[in-house]
């Protein structure tokens, strides 16, 4: 056998991994044209349109995560906020019309940190209406109830319910973009049954089985960024949904583009309507033996800016079982994502690989993590066997979520190393699977609970725990964690034990935490709610004032009160003071932000550095007393003597003295007259 004498580390490139600003932008400016036009066809020589008006709907919208920074129309338009009115008084031949808009987006994660009760007991009266079928979503479709209620037999989370049609409608519906069905919207029955689809399409089939099964869903239609070869733009028309949360409102699904629970910030809401068939553009006109005939709307997007930069907090790990294996062997591969939020993360685990590397099984593994939950996810990596084996070979892979988080790991190979079969490396991970899942699990009832629902970080406050085994099997060595405390249990049979920890109360704000119980045969999880104020602090900021004034002079003093925690200061006292002048101010809780204008007087100073001082006093809810105070100084510059003797005068502490001084100047002046007068 020939033996080795070179190894060659050799790096195959990764496929393309997209571009990060579309995902990580805190803010995303662009500018978006809308153009239409529609002709006047007389049906006889005499025919003639009085009157034309054009209503679109299919326009950029204000919304908590949308601004409308411009807009502008030719000719001039109607706003109302919801549409535009374009009216157009004995029109002739073709008639046009545009819209000009600079529109800014916010990166945002809906924030549902809670778990919410499926299926939907209530709803209010208007949501109902986007729990019916419609004409284009016919969610009372046998097919789609039967696929619907199927899907989500047993679940009891309504999050847990949408992620996972969502998923199912992603991954069993071929995105297509044939002409049947991207001239004409199908019904989302027909995409059920042809198993294809454009956006719209998928995004309907989404609303519907949802619907199906009691879930209010609304069709979204606007435009958004694509990096994928389909297109000849990277802007374009298109369509999502937004499910209805009891308790948070609207939640954004794009089935799409794999974004469950949040979009991108690309993303530019127009329209949100009950079916993704209605109209975006409304024309009526008044006239005698006249047609309107219209035209399509022609949409163009250009980016002005992106600015910030928004993460969603995840750690993604990954790594492999054998650093090394022979040509033609098998590896499993093992991401660990960590939702550090205290709300629920979906996403989907895309694996990049050099081609000599074969997954069996998907590429693309969705996942849904609850607030502060932790999974790990597997792939069977096959090696081929086609190497030379006088070199040793590095193969990289890299793990990236939706929204473009990353983690990078690899292996190497060369004819020297161990074969590792495919029923070894399945038997692992079909191991890792059951240690996942622990049957013995529901046989554990674990309560805990917070000392106090709400507290300052100086106060102690604990977590207390029960754990009782209501199972058959003695539980021996099973670790109680909480904020990587651990405590040590053996549970016997029908036997309860308590646990005490204590709290982390650097992370403040309203808090969703799990005790976790561990051992061979249990994994349990509780989440404890409790919230951690943090102490107040207010600080001065935005401070004007002119640094050199005259003694005619009339200025303003202009500061905010910026409160920089999360709680809120209480019975907050503020004094303005300088040389014995003083203002006041009280405020019994800031809750926000406060600007404060003070007007002063070039003469109430004193010649040179006048130095001014803003007090603060406040106290958090428990009564502890805090203090924020800022200095600064203004100079009275160029004055005359005159000015100079007034500010002496002005600047005596009260008026007996002054009263002292000017007698004593007259009995002066009238004394120097009198020796004057005899001099003479």
């Amino acid at each position: 056998m020939k033996r080795l004498t070179l190894f060659l580390i050799f790096l195959i490139t990764i496929p393309y991994v997209f571009a990060d600003w579309f995902y990580h932008s805190q803010n995303i400016f662009t500018n978006i044209r809308i153009n239409g036009d529609a002709e006047i066809v007389p049906s006889t020589p005499s025919g003639y349109v009085q009157e034309a008006t054009i209503n679109m709907t299919f326009i950029p919208k204000n919304t908590d995560v949308q601004e409308i920074t411009k807009l502008q129309t030719n000719p001039l338009a109607d706003f109302t906020g919801d549409s535009l009115k374009f009216k157009f008084q004995k029109p002739e031949g073709k008639i046009d019309f545009n819209v000009n808009a600079d529109v800014k987006t916010i990166n945002f994660m809906p924030e549902i940190g809670q778990k919410i009760g499926f299926p939907i007991k209530e709803l209010p009266k208007d949501i109902a209406i986007y729990a019916k079928p419609s004409e284009t979503i016919d969610a009372d479709n046998e097919s789609i109830v039967r696929i619907a209620s199927e899907l989500v037999k047993g679940e009891d989370d309504l999050y847990s319910a949408v992620f996972k049609i969502a998923d199912w409608t992603k991954n069993n519906i071929n995105y297509n973009l044939s002409t049947l069905t991207a001239e004409v919207s199908q019904k989302a029955s027909w995409v059920l049954e042809n198993r294809q689809g454009v956006c719209d399409e998928l995004t309907s089939l989404f609303i519907a089985l949802l619907r199906a099964v009691g879930i209010p869903a609304r069709f979204i239609s606007g435009i958004s960024y694509t990096e994928s070869e389909l297109f000849p733009d990277n802007w374009g028309a298109h369509g999502w949904a937004e499910v209805y949360f009891p308790g948070y409102g609207w939640v954004p699904f794009d089935v799409t583009y794999g974004e469950y629970g949040w979009v991108d910030p690309t993303h530019v809401k127009f329209k949100e309507s009950v079916d993704s068939d209605e109209p975006s553009t409304y024309y009526s006109w008044i006239g005698r033996n006249a047609d309107l005939k219209t035209g399509k709307l022609d949409i163009k997007t250009n980016l002005i800016d992106k600015v910030g930069y928004y993460r969603v907090p995840i750690n993604l790990d990954s790594s492999v079982l054998k650093k090394s294996i022979s040509f033609g062997s098998y590896n499993l591969l093992t991401a660990s994502i960590e939702n550090l939020n205290d709300f629920y993360y979906a996403t989907e685990l895309r694996l990049s690989k050099p081609k000599e590397v074969k997954i069996i099984g998907s590429e693309h593994k969705s996942i849904l993590l609850l607030p502060l939950e932790k999974k790990e996810v597997f792939w069977i990596l096959k090696l081929d066997e086609d190497f030379d084996s006088g070199y040793s070979y590095t193969f990289p892979l890299l793990i990236s979520t939706t929204n473009n988080i990353t983690s990078e790991t690899s292996f190497s190979a060369s004819i020297r190393e161990q074969d590792v079969s495919f029923e070894e490396i399945e038997q692992i991970t079909k191991l890792m699977e059951e240690e996942k899942e622990k049957k013995y699990s529901g046989n554990v009832v674990l309560d805990c609970k917070a000392s106090k629902d709400e507290f300052y970080e100086y106060e102690d406050a604990e977590i207390y725990c029960d754990a009782k085994n209501i199972g058959n099997v003695f539980l021996e060595d099973a670790d109680v964690c909480f904020e990587g405390e651990c405590k040590n249990l053996d549970l016997g049979i029908g036997q309860a034990k308590n646990a005490t920890f204590g709290i982390n109360k650097s992370n403040t704000g309203l808090r969703e935490v799990p005790v976790t119980l561990r051992n061979e045969l249990v994994s349990k999880a509780f989440y404890v709610s409790f919230k951690v104020n943090d102490e107040p602090r207010i600080e001065v900021e935005g401070l004007e004032f002119p640094i050199n004034v005259s003694y005619d002079d009339k200025f303003d003093v202009l500061f905010t009160l910026t409160k920089k925690s999360q709680s809120s200061p209480k019975n907050v006292g503020i004094v303005f003071s300088q040389n014995g002048f003083e203002k006041k101010w009280t405020i019994n809780e800031l809750t926000e932000n406060r600007k404060f204008i003070v007007n002063v007087l070039g003469k109430q100073l004193g010649y040179g550095n006048n130095k001014y001082t803003i007090n603060i006093n406040y106290f958090d809810g428990l009564n502890k007393q805090y203090n924020a105070n800022k200095e600064f100084s203004v100079n009275l510059t160029d004055i005359t003597l005159t000015q100079r003797v007034l500010l002496w005068f002005n600047n005596l502490e009260n008026a007996s003295l002054r009263t002292i001084v000017i007698m004593i100047g007259v009995v002066f002046i009238v004394l120097i007259g009198w020796l004057f007068r005899r001099g003479k």
